[in-house]
């Protein structure tokens, strides 16, 4: 399935709920509440609601899985009232995970798709271009999509445990150490000229992508670009040379993700 995500430049963004489940009860269904006053203190249970995405980084660095965090803006937190039904994780008990969607020998998805779903993306699987070119020596990388959301609270609402957030504009900041091969990044941090180019990547598109050998593949397109930092490192141990580069893009101009996952929501 490839999915395409587009960027909205509006003021809503998109919200979702996480939940979090600890429980030792001795029942046979282990994360049902309701279960007496006497057995209510061994389930914990805590359900965020209204959380949206403030700031997102993705890591890549070698010998590595490519990771990614996540810094929420929680609109409220919701706790069980004693004795108060309900069914954390969807009323599954199920301690395989089998009947989970989008996992375990239930799910067509991974049973079409084998173990290779849930391995993570790898540095060494990863390929990133700018200015027109790959550039293939890459020790680490940092992408940071930070939407800026400021947390407000307006007269008459009613209720402490419930704010609001107002996004501000959104930047995208991108950080790498790589060998120095070529005179190419401090040419572009001298000029202080924005890459324009946006139609295709060996015209100046910033193009970064992972893949795994099952199909599932993120590519993520940037333009309007430029260089607004290069320390270049000189090492006392007669080793190579190595530049520090931060790179500012204004806009994002695709965003694709192919995966056998059903995203959900």
């Amino acid at each position: 399935i490839k999915y395409t995500f587009a960027e909205a430049n509006g003021e809503d963004l998109p919200s979702f709920a996480l939940e979090q489940t600890i429980s030792k009860l001795e029942t046979s269904n282990t994360y049902n509440t309701e279960t007496g006053a006497a057995s209510e203190s061994k389930n914990f249970v805590r359900i965020a609601r209204g959380n949206r995405v403030n700031t997102l980084t993705m890591t890549a660095n070698e010998n590595e899985e490519v990771k990614m965090t996540m810094d929420l803006n929680t609109r409220t937190v919701h706790t069980l009232k004693q004795q108060e039904a309900y069914q954390a994780r969807g009323g599954n008990s199920d301690s395989t995970n089998t009947t989970l969607f989008n996992y375990g020998s239930g799910s067509t998805t991974l049973a079409a798709t084998g173990a290779e779903s849930l391995e993570p993306f790898f540095f060494s699987s990863g390929s990133f271009s700018i200015f027109g070119q790959q550039f293939l020596k890459i020790t680490n990388f940092t992408l940071t999509i930070n939407n800026n959301l400021q947390d407000k609270r307006f007269l008459g609402i009613g209720n402490k445990k419930i704010k609001d957030g107002i996004p501000a504009q959104r930047t995208y900041e991108i950080s790498f150490t790589a060998l120095i091969t070529d005179d190419k990044l401090y040419e572009e941090l001298i000029q202080q000229t924005e890459e324009t180019s946006s139609d295709t990547v060996a015209n100046g598109l910033l193009n970064l992508e992972f893949d795994k050998d099952n199909g599932e593949k993120i590519k993520i397109q940037l333009k309007n670009y430029f260089l607004s930092a290069a320390n270049v490192t000189i090492p006392d141990d007669k080793g190579p040379i190595t530049i520090e580069g931060t790179v500012m893009p204004r806009d994002l101009h695709l965003c694709e993700v192919t995966t056998h996952w059903i995203l959900q929501g």
